[in-house]
């Protein structure tokens, strides 16, 4: 669906459930700090393939995106996640983004690479003036990445999101689509 130097940024098929199993069972430690609680059925392959449906039908509704990203060099391997999702039409024209990479991926570029190609999506083929994102105060790596991606801070939500019980305050940042034009929604 989307493709960039090094990636390929696409929604899930059936035939990935235990694929995706396996990056989120290897990477829980990892991205539960920063998660809401998974649903109890979240690491099998029953619910991905549900999923992969259901994700497919939001997309084809104009309601989000929400891809698993994989490396041109092995396109059978999930390293990570990125989402546009809350897509909002008329006077709005926005979108939120999500994501999440591999711990094992880290360090080499590959989400600022995933971030910049879905913002550019979001404005180009979905037509949003805005893309918004959220991250905890203590996330550092989440708060580079966006700043390298030209997302600037807006402001601050206290007790944002419920995450493993506690509620969890949250810098908020967006990009604005400098080209963005009325188009018909």
């Amino acid at each position: 669906m989307i493709r960039t130097e090094r990636l390929e940024l696409r929604l899930p098929a059936a035939e990935d459930a235990a694929e995706i199993v396996r990056f989120y069972s290897d990477n829980r430690e990892h991205l539960e700090p920063w998660s809401p609680d998974w649903p109890a059925a979240f690491l099998t392959e029953e619910f991905w393939r549900d999923q992969a449906e259901q994700r497919a039908q939001e997309h084809r509704a104009g309601l989000g995106a929400r891809l698993f990203v994989f490396k041109l060099s092995e396109p059978a391997r999930v390293i990570g996640n990125v989402s546009l999702t809350q897509v909002a039409r008329g006077a709005l024209q926005q979108c939120v983004l999500g994501y999440a990479l591999a711990a094992s991926e880290q360090g080499h570029g590959y989400m600022l690479e995933a971030v910049q190609a879905t913002v550019r999506y979001a404005f180009e083929t979905l037509g949003l003036h805005r893309v918004v994102a959220s991250h905890m105060p203590r996330n550092e790596r989440s708060a580079r990445l966006l700043e390298k991606a030209g997302f600037e801070r807006e402001g601050y939500s206290r007790s944002l999101l419920l995450i493993h019980g506690r509620w969890e305050d949250h810098v908020n940042t967006a990009i604005v689509n400098p080209d963005w034009t009325p188009g018909a929604d």
